[in-house]
This record gives structure tokens, sequence and C-alpha cells, in this order.
């Protein structure tokens, strides 16, 4: 495998995860964290130390502070900051990406290559940058220690997307080799609406709000996702499948992907979710003001109620959770999140969203496919 030169922006536990992987793989990797402390940590003990499925110290070539850096010259740019700060990343690499590179969203939640791509045109940036969408985090990984941390599991048959979809997959054929069982996903549609994240965690953090208000300590997978915390779940993932179905986008259903992505056992959804060792030592949040809310509120559930809205498809579960959120959090999250206004897309119907994906064009008449 050729050596290639790969930029991770963010240092959190998936962002050290994959930097970590990546160089122990042979490559040449720079790290950004917007706070100084990771970074510090990760020069001081002279890499990332990976525990569990994926083992050794991974040295990095450049770990800094500063986006000039580490973004200049790299072949693949992976961002694995919160979705909700997508177009803050955008227009912070902007004037640092150059033609050729490709940026992944990792991972892009719903709609997130749109909001990147946008704001970059905002920028008066030229749409030279290929930018994919990876479904859900590729590793399951947590920071047990300064530059240190646990991968419990590779994640297997995960879509990945390119935006637009005839730029091809070309500068993105590294991450099939380091994960072959991944998928090519026709255009980031099958990303976003497979953006499960959406469904999974809001639910759960909300119906389990008095726990983590009270800072009480729990097993967030394995005991604060009840069989009828799931039923809730379940309903609220069959309001996404209606909206792929509007859009003519075949996706995974959830329990599909927990049968396909992890080793489970039993038949009901709690039952897979509980006998899934990857989640086991996972911990709930010790505040509400989490990005299980405020990450997947605005990225997940607001853009898959604005679709709703578009195509006459009712979300009452997903319209439910969104006012419950704004109620609690004090916020207004539709105003905060991605929508098809807000991306330049009401009024484009399913076929103008599908060919936006395709070639990254909007549609301004019904015969005219020309931006």
């Amino acid at each position: 495998m050729s050596k290639e030169k790969i930029a991770v922006i963010g240092a959190g536990n998936l962002g050290q995860a994959m930097a970590g992987h990546f160089a122990l793989k042979g490559h040449q990797v720079s790290i950004q964290n917007r706070s100084h402390s990771k970074i510090d940590d990760i020069n001081s003990r002279g890499g990332i130390l990976m525990k569990g499925v994926i083992n050794g110290l991974a040295k990095m070539e450049v770990a800094s502070y500063d986006f000039a850096d580490v973004v200049p010259g790299r072949d693949m740019i992976m961002v694995t900051v919160p979705a909700s700060s997508h177009a803050d990343i955008a227009r912070k690499i902007g004037k640092y990406l150059e033609p050729g590179q490709i940026v992944m969203l990792h991972p892009g939640h719903t709609f997130g290559a749109f909001e990147f791509h946008n704001t970059l045109l905002g920028m008066g940036i030229d749409t030279l940058i290929t930018i994919g969408e990876i479904q859900t985090s590729l590793i399951t990984c947590r920071l047990i220690g300064p530059a240190e941390v646990m991968a419990s599991g590779i994640k297997t048959r995960l879509p990945i997307s390119i935006f637009p979809a005839n730029h091809g997959f070309d500068k993105a054929e590294l991450l099939f080799k380091i994960y072959p069982t991944s998928v090519k996903a026709p255009n980031v549609l099958k990303t976003s609406l497979e953006n499960l994240n959406a469904v999974v965690h809001p639910p759960v953090t909300l119906l389990n709000t008095g726990r983590i208000d009270s800072a009480v300590d729990f097993l967030y997978y394995w005991e604060g996702f009840t069989p009828s915390i799931s039923h809730v779940v379940q309903a609220l993932d069959a309001e996404r499948l209606l909206l792929a179905d509007a859009l003519g986008v075949e996706v995974i259903t959830l329990q599909g992907f927990f049968a396909s992505a992890y080793p489970t056992k039993g038949e009901e959804l709690w039952e897979k979710i509980r006998s899934n060792e990857a989640y086991r030592k996972i911990t709930a949040p010790k505040s509400m003001k989490t990005r299980l809310i405020l990450e997947d509120l605005p990225t997940g559930l607001v853009p898959y109620s604005s679709l709703g809205q578009e195509f006459g498809i009712p979300t009452p579960l997903c319209d439910a959770f969104i006012d419950v959120s704004n109620a609690m959090m004090m916020t207004d999250f539709r105003k905060e999140g991605r929508t098809l206004e807000n991306l330049g897309l009401t009024g484009q119907g399913a076929d103008g969203i599908r060919y936006f994906a395709e070639t990254g064009k909007r549609i301004k008449r019904s015969a005219d496919y020309a931006d």
C-alpha cells in the first residue's frame, strides 16, 4: 500500500483513533485540534498509544493547533469533529484547500457534504474539492488517557459516499484498502438517510433524562436501551425509512445495521444492542448538554423533519423529539439545524435533490439543469 499524506481534523475519541490507525498502517499523518491540551499530550507522548483491536504507538508527522500546519499538501483531510461544526471547519480550512484534495466527513450525518459544499461556495472556493461522507464512525473507540485510545471494534459494511457522486471514488480508495468491508454508496443520499445516530441517540438520551440529570452512572446502551425505549426507537426509524423511500434511496433498517456491522445475538433490537460487546463499557453522559443531543438534533432529526415537510410525509415522533429538546435545552434546533431551505434545496423535489447529489448542481427550471 503506497504511503499517503492524511490530515485529521479533531483530536477527540474518533480523531485520535483514526490518526493512530492510519499512522500504524504506514501513512504520514498530521492531526489538528483547537484545544492545546490534546495536541500537547500527543507531542509529549511522542504519538498516540492505541490499545484493543488496534495496537501500537502511532507516531504523528505533525500534531498542531494550526490548520496551516496540517492541511496543505495532504491527499485526504479527515474531519472528525461533531457534525454541527462542519460549516465552521469549512470556513477555517477553506483557504488552505488545494484542487484534487478530498475532505472526508467522518461521519457526515445528514446532508453534511451539502452544507460543507455550500459553505465553500459562499467563500468563493471552486468545488474542485471532493467531499466524502462516512455513514458513522468506522472505529468504536474511547480515549482512556492522554493520547491513549481504546479501540473496541471496527465496524463492517459501512457505506462511504462521494459528493458530487460524478467525481468518483479514486481519491477515497485508501479507505477501502484499510477498511475492505466498507461499501461504496451510490451518492451521499445513502449515507445521509442512513444517519442512524439520529434515530438512536436522541430518544435514548431524552428517555433517560432523569438518570442523566442526576449524574447516575449507567451503561448507555446496555442499561439505557430498554425494551420499551427500543420500541420508540424502531417507530422513529420507520419514519426515516418513509423519507428514504420518497427520495428513492434504498437504506438499511436499524435492525439490519446492527446485524451486519457487529457480531450480535437475539431477534429483538434491544437484544442486539445489549449483546454488542463493542458497546459493553460505553457509559452515559453526565449532562444533557451532550453531542447525543446537540449534534444529532440539528444534523439528524431536523433535516429528517425538513424532508418530511417537503414531501408531505408526517414525522410525528421526529417532530416531538425536536420540540421536547427545544424546550429542555431552551434553544431552537430547527433554526440552528440543516434544513432544505438553508441548503438551497426547497422546491427541488426528489429528482432535484438526487441530481444535486450526483452533480453538485441545482435545478432552476424543469428543463434547465445548469447552475
